[in-house]
């Protein structure tokens, strides 16, 4: 939840804008969801228009005439509380106990121990962005004549917000920074998933199946991506950041991503943590950047895929149960590593569905579950990535194999994943992160289990160890498979369409 603060002197020209058709005729059924208690027993819920609006102007306002404080005072306090446009719903009464308890934290109403301030939340519907959100406009005139004390109100708004998300179960931004979609991304085309959905799935698989930052650029070039390096000012030798797109339909410009845009997790500062820092491969790196940006040729191809046989898949199940076992010895608040397997984690998932699914299948979604682990607000991914936790290989093979595993080679990977995504539940409830908990057991239940249901037991075999190679360029190498894969599911999106554009 987003508190946006303002301050000033017209509560009038304010109160007509949020009962009126808005910028964009965004403001719909404009009425009061909350207030103070006189105010909320003459006007209730009705629809309000523009005559009710300035008597409830006045009344709001009413403390500052009374006590004859001067009208060029910034005496009006506008806050409105939002939440992202992928929560949940939020009925009108859920938000009239959202906008009471917040202000009674924020000390403008009797809960405390000072006169209370007058104040309206007016609810109208969706942003132009679809975000849903509340104005409450309140007076910092106290009904004895003294003044609400607003130093330090935007810190005390956040503090108070974080509570709010925990205990009304909505996501909760102050643990986790996910990169939104934007209005105008989904309106674009509503009948197939958001390119930046799409991206970052891919950007994450080819980012966690690379051994080095070389690879990580061949690969998403295999993976037919447009790649463009960004480099340092004043140099084209040093990059620090990049951008990707999908290959456009001929005739039509990419629409182009940074690294940041897509996940916080996929910067290319964050993704260095994961490789070898020498002069050799810098320099390896920094000839594959030039030819991504000429549209050369790969300059130091890997070596074909390789088969996904049940032999290996013992081997590379084996190696996510190291992994599995070193997580569950990791501290709750441990953040850095826990992001560092949260990315690993998200993309095995995500190379899968690379593999497998057309748009963002239950394997997708899960990897997007996964990867908010690495989200979290404050917190950058700056420590190396320890050894016990990689998985590249199996996501290298995931990403690369060049013929359908069989069920039993898919089964022993999908049992380790089930185990290391449980341990990630284990994670967000010791740290008390119900919703985070909650979108686990929703993955379990609605994505995972669609996957792994018809898959076969798995019986414990030793076997001997056997080495991979890197990516093909072909995606969905895997969709005709012996086994069972997961139906894709097109994205649907069910927020009120508007007329705008693109916002990036």
């Amino acid at each position: 939840m987003i508190p946006n603060i303002t301050k000033g002197d017209k509560p009038v020209g304010l109160m007509k804008y949020l009962v009126g058709p808005g910028r964009a005729n965004e403001h719909t059924d404009p009425h009061l969801v909350g207030g103070s208690p006189l105010i909320m027993a003459w006007y209730d819920d009705v629809q309000l228009n523009e005559e009710a609006a300035v008597s409830i102007a006045r009344e709001v306002d009413l403390n500052r005439r009374a006590f004859g404080v001067d009208t060029d005072t910034k005496h009006i306090w506008h806050c409105s509380l939002s939440i992202p446009y992928q929560d949940r719903e939020v009925t009108d009464q859920e938000w009239s106990d959202i906008a009471a308890r917040f202000m009674d934290e924020m000390d403008f109403t009797e809960a405390g121990a000072k006169a209370p301030c007058q104040w309206v939340a007016v609810h109208h519907g969706r942003s132009t962005k679809g975000n849903d959100h509340i104005h409450i406009v309140a007076s910092t005139i106290r009904e004895d004549g003294t003044k609400w004390a607003d130093g330090n109100d935007y810190a005390r708004a956040q503090k108070v917000a974080r509570g709010i998300e925990k205990d009304f179960h909505l996501i909760q931004l102050g643990n986790h920074s996910e990169r939104w979609l934007q209005q105008g991304e989904i309106n674009r085309d509503s009948t197939r998933e958001p390119t930046r959905f799409a991206l970052e799935r891919t950007v994450r698989a080819c980012a966690v199946a690379a051994e080095s930052e070389a690879q990580f650029v061949r690969q998403m070039r295999r993976a037919n991506l447009l790649v463009h390096p960004r480099f340092a000012a004043g140099t084209d030798s040093v990059v620090t950041g990049y951008s990707v797109a999908e290959r456009p339909p001929k005739g039509m410009r990419p629409l182009w991503f940074g690294g940041g845009k897509l996940a916080q997790d996929l910067t290319l500062p964050s993704l260095r943590t994961r490789w070898p820092d020498t002069p050799v491969s810098a320099q390896e790196a920094s000839e594959e950047w030039m030819a991504a940006k000429r549209h050369r040729r790969i300059v130091h191809p890997d070596a074909p895929g390789a088969v996904l046989d049940e032999e290996t898949a013992r081997r590379l199940a084996g190696e996510l149960k190291e992994v599995r076992r070193r997580l569950v010895k990791i501290a709750p608040d441990d953040h850095q590593s826990w992001a560092h397997a949260a990315r690993e984690a998200s993309g095995v998932f995500a190379a899968w569905s690379h593999a497998t699914e057309d748009g963002q299948g239950p394997l997708g979604r899960t990897a997007r579950v996964l990867a908010r682990s690495a989200h979290r607000s404050g917190v950058k991914i700056t420590t190396p990535l320890q050894a016990p936790l990689r998985t590249s290989g199996t996501t290298a093979f995931l990403l690369a194999a060049t013929r359908a595993p069989s069920p039993m080679a898919q089964a022993l990977i999908m049992q380790q994943m089930l185990r290391m995504t449980r341990a990630f539940q284990d994670m967000h409830q010791a740290n008390k992160e119900l919703r985070e908990t909650q979108l686990i057991v929703d993955a379990f239940q609605q994505h995972l289990s669609v996957v792994a249901e018809p898959l076969p037991d798995v019986k414990p075999t030793r076997t001997r160890a056997t080495s991979h190679a890197g990516p093909v360029r072909e995606r969905g190498a895997l969709r005709e498979t012996q086994g069972p894969t997961a139906v894709p599911t097109p994205y649907v999106d069910r927020t009120p369409r508007t007329d705008h554009g693109m916002e990036l």
